[in-house]
């Protein structure tokens, strides 16, 4: 099992470099810029992959003693990575403003990151039934 959280997360790292490439390629070009970007989009990606990451391995490592808490460590964790990465990369300009720019790369990373942080946990969720299953039979 440890085998395919590492193979989760070098997943996770190199669909954060690819959505990076087409994000630095193909969005920031197309987004008029009115102002010069606050937001550092290589920091964005990678603090964002490494939260992710971190995260997913606090909830593996939580699975067998709070299995039926999954859910609520997800939205606790979920919430308190959110706050944090705002914290840490403040998208606002001094204006107290947030350009269209920055929102993109704030919000880009977070959502791919929490769609992948959600398809683990199901994935992690569905093994898990079915070892239950498998123990009844």
């Amino acid at each position: 099992m440890v085998k395919d959280h590492i193979k989760s997360a070098v997943g996770l790292l190199v669909l954060n470099i690819l959505a990076y490439l087409l994000h630095y390629y193909l969005i920031i070009p197309s987004v008029e810029l009115t102002s010069i970007p606050v937001l550092n989009i290589q920091l964005s990606y990678l603090i964002n992959a490494a939260a992710s990451i971190s995260m997913c391995s606090v909830i593996y490592l939580l699975k067998k003693s709070f299995e039926s808490q999954i859910g609520f460590i997800f939205l606790g964790l979920s919430a308190i990575k959110m706050i944090l990465l705002f914290v840490l990369l403040d998208p606002t300009n001094e204006l107290g403003t947030v350009a269209k720019a920055d929102a993109l790369a704030f919000f880009v990373p977070f959502g791919l990151n929490l769609v992948t942080e959600l398809i683990f946990i199901v994935k992690m969720l569905k093994i898990s039934d079915l070892a239950k299953e498998l123990q009844k039979k």
